[in-house]
């Protein structure tokens, strides 16, 4: 069986074809799913995927983010409120749950709900019933509950950061999603979809040569497939032409917050500089090749001119001076 929305999860893995499988086995339930996994590694994509093969599926899906609002603005959000319930609600809202009837809502970052509304979200999963603010009447809702968290809620719940009875209601169905470093073999579909995406919006035809590609999978990715897009954005943004060689993607590496310990050498770890990152690349590319500019410009997949234009932008020393001029 395959699921309606099985484009969307790009992959190659084995990890990616089972979550595809999962979300295809789930088309007749309508429990909560809990998505798990890092920040990046695309847990809204099967959020759209599971509401894309359900029943509801011909609704829309509601998303709200609880990260980064206060419990007042949450509450209101989710739960609607009275006309004069609070400071400047001068009308009634219905809020998203009640917006939401009879179709699906993701709760976005769920782990940073605080517990208040962690109750109320509770009664809500249980009995299928909202409270708006500043009212006393019960509304009846039936609305699907999907969840994301970037932390794994096991560990909140052990505490007092996370009601460990809303987490087994959660938990109904579950989805862990692995980062990117433990499958590199997805990084080439993820990097062919976002490169198409770039065409699409530049009309600029983009490749990655195959170096740049290795590169890219022997890179840890820490922010996952938001940091791989970012990267090939940048790279694209330096590249005059149709391909995107290693040197971009090694600027474009070091230009990600999360990019120093990926890049850095242990003689240099403390220079993450755009300078530093593509000296270092030149000069393991040189000693790879015993100084051989030319077999060196091939696997950097530059000019041999371009080559030596950076040995002297650079500032790069090599042993053996006169090898320099080595075919």
């Amino acid at each position: 069986m395959t699921a309606r929305n099985a484009g969307a999860l790009v992959g190659d893995s084995q990890h990616i074809r089972t979550i595809r499988a999962k979300v295809a086995g789930w088309e007749a339930y309508a429990e909560p799913v809990l998505i798990v996994g890092e920040s990046g590694t695309g847990k809204e994509v099967v959020a759209r995927a599971v509401h894309a093969n359900s029943p509801r599926r011909d609704r829309p899906l509601h998303v709200v983010n609880c990260a980064g609002l206060s419990h007042a603005v949450l509450m209101a959000e989710l739960f609607g409120h009275e006309r004069g319930a609070f400071t400047g609600a001068t009308t009634s809202r219905r809020g998203r749950l009640r917006t939401a009837h009879g179709a699906t809502l993701l709760l976005d970052e769920v782990s940073e709900a605080p517990s208040e509304l962690q109750a109320a979200l509770l009664r809500v999963i249980e009995n299928g019933e909202v409270q708006p603010v500043g009212s006393d009447e019960l509304a009846a809702v039936d609305v699907r509950i999907l969840a994301t968290s970037n932390r794994p809620l096991t560990e909140l719940a052990g505490g007092t950061a996370f009601r460990i009875d809303l987490l087994h209601r959660l938990a109904g169905l579950v989805v862990r999603i692995a980062p990117l470093r433990s499958r590199p073999e997805d990084i080439a579909p993820l990097t062919q979809m976002f490169l198409r995406r770039l065409t699409a919006s530049t009309g600029r035809p983009l490749v990655l040569s195959p170096e740049a590609m290795r590169r890219l999978q022997e890179y840890a990715l820490p922010g996952n497939g938001r940091e791989l897009r970012q990267i090939l954005l940048r790279a694209s943004a330096s590249t005059t032409g149709a391909r995107i060689d290693t040197l971009a993607i090694e600027a474009a590496i070091a230009d990600s917050p999360s990019a120093g310990a990926s890049v850095a050498t242990p003689e240099d770890a403390s220079d993450g500089t755009l300078a530093a990152v593509i000296r270092r690349h030149i000069t393991a590319t040189l000693d790879a090749t015993e100084g051989n500019l030319s077999a060196a410009a091939r696997r950097l997949e530059v000019p041999r001119s371009t080559l030596q234009h950076y040995l002297v932008k650079y500032d790069i020393e090599r042993e053996g001076q006169s090898r320099s001029c080595s075919a």
